[in-house]
């Protein structure tokens, strides 16, 4: 990863004992110089990985992880941080006692926001954590209005909890997801649906992020559309929930940095089906069954599970793989790059024997312009 040489004249006026930065370390951290440097332009908190608790971090810009990442004593509680909703917005920077495959990967799976080797040049990592303050996910998240907020912090602990609850076999709640797609439909009929996606952008955990992605493409879709409350509604269920098969996806290979191996996509694929299974159990709508069992499809029969072709696909289904699709595309990964959203449209364009072309135009408008108004297409019906 190549750092910046050196240092903007004017970037350590930007410094501030104002911004908090928690380091979190474990007792066999050796190079700590560091937190000295650190102490003469941040307010630093230090905390053991052992005795951290969200009190500790809530209020951070930054928080910085230096531990031994071959320890799995250490990477247990580390696991549990990173995956608490408290932590989410807050980016983490992993100090790498070397930049060797083992240990990239092991922390992009934790939820690395980036990483970087130490001891190195002063100046690079002050440039690094100053840059990583600055694209704080805090700072976004103050971008929200308290609507916003509310309808992203209930909507994300939603997910988390559908997700693991489907992991368990336990019952998947039709009225804790759909009482959040209420509040997102409300705060985004109210403020817009910008700010709300670029936030949840930040998230580290990719399929709870790309589950909140699709159900905001869905949602600015119907809106575009002029679809009724309803139909919003249930595009953003569907959207939210489209992936729950994953929950039955091991781990390992749902977060793997690196290439899945033949057997491993035979594995991830079945996530549709066992989406269907798990919401058919539960008597879910048929609507968000047909999501769920079908976003991967393709028009001319080449899709999956279930191979439908041409008629057999219903509208909504479409409509949902258009921004499955186009988040796949767009979003950040390990091992893949992100296309911008210029480039993922012109190779949906392309995709006519897979997707809906007239539809895909249609999307268009709702993913390129650079701030869409979307309450002008506001069209509430009964």
């Amino acid at each position: 990863m190549v750092r910046p040489p050196c240092l903007c004249p004017s970037w350590r006026a930007v410094m501030s004992k104002n911004i908090a930065i928690t380091i979190v370390q474990d007792n066999k951290t050796i190079n700590k110089t560091y937190i000295d440097l650190l102490k003469q332009h941040y307010s630093v908190r230090l905390v053991d990985i052992d005795a951290i608790l969200p009190e500790s971090f809530i209020d951070s810009d930054l928080m910085i992880i230096q531990i031994n990442l071959n320890d799995p004593n250490a990477i247990a509680p580390l696991k549990v941080l990173m995956a608490l909703p408290e932590r989410s917005h807050i980016p983490a920077l992993f100090l790498l006692r070397e930049f060797s495959r083992r240990e990239i990967i092991q922390a992009s799976t934790l939820g690395a926001t980036d990483y970087t080797t130490y001891p190195c040049p002063e100046d690079s990592f002050l440039q690094l954590v100053y840059n990583m303050i600055n694209k704080s996910g805090k700072k976004i998240w103050a971008q929200l209005s308290e609507t916003q907020e509310e309808a992203l912090k209930v909507s994300l602990k939603v997910v988390e909890n559908t997700f693991r609850n489907a992991s368990l076999g336990l019952e998947v709640s039709q009225k804790d997801v759909k009482d959040s797609c209420n509040l997102i439909i409300e705060a985004t009929a109210k403020d817009g649906l910008t700010e709300w996606m670029n936030t949840i952008r930040q998230h580290h955990v990719y399929t709870y992020r790309h589950s909140m992605m699709v159900c905001g493409y869905l949602l600015s879709f119907g809106m575009l559309l002029g679809l009724s409350k309803t139909d919003l509604q249930m595009l953003a269920v569907g959207g939210m929930i489209h992936d729950i098969g994953k929950a039955k996806v091991p781990l390992e290979i749902l977060d793997k940095s690196t290439a899945l191996t033949p057997k491993e996509i035979d594995i991830i694929k079945k996530h549709p089906e066992d989406g269907r299974h798990i919401l058919e159990k539960q008597n879910w709508d048929k609507v968000m069954i047909d999501i769920a069992a079908h976003h991967h499809e393709k028009l001319d029969g080449t899709g999956y599970p279930s191979g439908l072709k041409g008629v057999e696909i219903s509208d909504t289904v479409r409509i949902a793989s258009i921004a499955n699709v186009f988040s796949g595309l767009t979003d950040k990964r390990p091992n893949k790059p992100a296309m911008t959203a210029e480039k993922a449209i012109e190779r949906m364009l392309k995709m006519k024997d897979h997707l809906d072309f007239p539809l895909v135009l249609s999307f268009r408008d709702v993913v390129l312009p650079s701030k869409i108004n979307i309450e002008q297409h506001m069209r509430y019906q009964s």
